[in-house]
This record gives structure tokens, sequence and C-alpha cells, in this order.
């Protein structure tokens, strides 16, 4: 991993979503404060437990966020893609500490903004305050939806509102791309890579999709929606 003070301008500032909202002195503080963190594929950025001294923003790339069981299995919780960012709600936990471990899915390079800057920014802006309350609290539920998809679908449920939900991401156009590859999104969604690969095959026998290494095309999108809402395999 290589950190570099590498000149960050306003703009790029701008395009974190809490902190585009500072007063323009404190934009130009953060700009001043940020480094450049640059990853190598598969890459730790940081591990369970460790100080929450900075928030991200993902600039080019991949990372993953994930846990370990006590015998070293591991279980994606979230892919940070390219525009998102991540790790703000440390800032409100009692202990500031990251949840989870961080590691690089490819090649990547993050800004990383010093947490405390945003910490004192929140203590005299209760306007700010709301509005990350407000980014939190729709992550949260998004959160809240893969839980019940977790643990009220089928995996070919799973799998079919994930494959609809990609299409929706590209423009609905039911053509897509994976963005991160078939095992990490077996992990993602609970199933074993060898039983999201035969969900794939027998949708693509069925006549509901065509794929080509981790290119998809929908070619019957109502067939996958009524699996989607748990109608059984044909």
């Amino acid at each position: 991993m290589m950190r570099s003070r590498e000149v960050i301008t306003i703009a790029e500032v701008e395009l974190h979503p809490v902190l585009s909202q500072l007063p323009p002195e404190l934009k130009q503080r953060a700009a001043e404060r940020a480094r450049v963190v640059k990853l190598r594929r598969a890459e730790p950025l940081f591990q369970q437990g460790d100080p929450a001294r900075w928030i991200y923003f993902c600039r080019s790339g991949q990372v993953k966020l994930f846990r370990l069981s006590g015998d070293g299995n591991e279980k994606i919780v979230n892919i940070i893609n390219a525009g998102r960012s991540f790790a703000e709600a440390t800032m409100f936990m009692p202990r500031r500490c990251y949840p989870v471990h961080c590691s690089s899915l490819t090649a990547s390079e993050l800004i990383a903004y010093d947490a405390e800057d945003l910490v004192q920014a929140l203590k005299s802006s209760p306007e700010l305050c709301f509005y990350m309350l407000g980014m939190l609290s729709r992550r949260l539920h998004e959160k809240i939806g893969q839980i019940e998809a977790l643990s009220l679908q089928s995996a070919q449920t799973r799998i079919a509102n994930y494959l609809l939900s990609e299409s929706r991401k590209a423009g609905n156009t039911g053509e897509f791309e994976l963005p991160i590859g078939k095992k990490y999104v077996a992990n993602f969604l609970s199933v074993k890579p060898e039983t999201f690969s035969r969900a794939l095959t027998a949708l693509e026998q069925a006549g509901i999709l065509s794929t080509d290494a981790r290119k998809f095309v929908l070619t019957n999108v109502p067939a996958l929606e009524r699996i989607a809402r748990g109608a059984p395999w044909d």
C-alpha cells in the first residue's frame, strides 16, 4: 500500500457525499489534509478493530468490506466501486474503530480524508449532522433489505434479484457485466460458487439469459422477475 500527498482538488472533495456539504473553507482543509492511497490487487487497507482515523472515497478500482469467522471463513458484507465512499459510520461509534476488514479486489486508488476534520464539522453544524444521518439511514435500509433477502429468500430468488438489480444499474437494457468475479458474487449472496454456476447454467438452458464470461444478456426478463418473486424454477 502506498500513501502519497498528491494534490486533491475541491472538485474531488465535492464528489464525496458528505464532504460536498462542507463550507468552502472546510472543503479546502479536507483537500489539503487528504492522502491518496494506491492498492495493488488483493492488498489490505485496514483490519477489523484498527483505529478509524480515515474515511475513504474510491477514486478507481474496487474494494471489499468483509468479516472473518473464527475458523477463517470470509463473508463479504459490501463491495465498494469507483465513485462510492465508505467508513463514515465509524465516527459515531463509542470506540472509533473499523468494524470490518477491507482489501482491494482490483488495483485501486482511494482518497483518504481525516475523519477528525469531519467530526469537528459535525459538532458545529446541525444541518450537516442531519444530512449525514439521512445518508447513513439510507445505507442502513439497504442493509436491512440484504439481511431480509439472505434470511427469507431461497438461493435461486437471491440470484434472480441480484441479476435484475445489476440490469437496473446498467440502465435496464438487459445487458450488463458483473462488477466483480463470480466467486465474489456467490460469497456476497451467501451461496456456494458451484450453486451460483449451476443456477446460471439452468437460467441459460431455460432461455432466460445468455452469458459470455462476465457479460450477461437477459433474454426473458418477465421469467426472471417471476423467479425473483419466489416462483419455482421450471
